[in-house]
């Protein structure tokens, strides 16, 4: 029973590299708001202070044209006042995920069950356990942390 015991708590102790870090902030930084101003050599800076008077200031909404480019949108207008927005796509929209990068999500998760129950099993055969018990114990330990959130799956 000891030696089952220590073998779990070595278990553990290895297995805290793959838990969810959270970081929690104790200080708020100050946020100060900035300006999107654009100079009167038509380029556009992000700053603290207020446009100067060689500046003016612009949202930092961007509306894509349908060339490809992009211009702000003035300052107090949003996507929808502007006249071309039926014609031009969302600027905000998330890509798209191919089948290939869920494939290979899905491959990664099933490699970390299957590495962390086979772990369960090769301790348990060097402990003179059986393998196969301790390695379906190891998969349902697995999927037990990953579905309190302990493990990223």
């Amino acid at each position: 029973m000891k030696r089952t015991v220590a073998v779990l708590a070595l278990l553990f102790a290895f297995e805290s590299s793959y838990a969810i870090q959270e970081l929690t902030l104790t200080d708020v930084p100050p946020l100060q708001p900035l300006h999107n101003c654009k100079h009167s050599d038509g380029h556009f800076a992000m700053q603290r202070d207020p446009c100067g008077s060689d500046s003016i200031e612009f949202s930092s909404i961007m509306q894509r044209n349908p060339d490809g480019t992009g211009t702000y949108l003035p300052l107090g207008a949003t996507m929808n006042d502007t006249p071309n927005t039926a014609n031009t796509p969302n600027p905000v929209a998330k890509p798209e995920v191919s089948d290939k990068d869920v494939m290979e999500t899905g491959q990664k998760s099933w490699l970390k069950l299957l590495g962390f129950a086979f772990i369960f099993g090769i301790v348990a055969k060097l402990i003179s356990r059986s393998f196969w018990r301790w390695f379906f114990v190891g998969i349902v330990l697995h999927i037990i942390l990953v579905s309190l959130n302990i493990l990223s799956f």
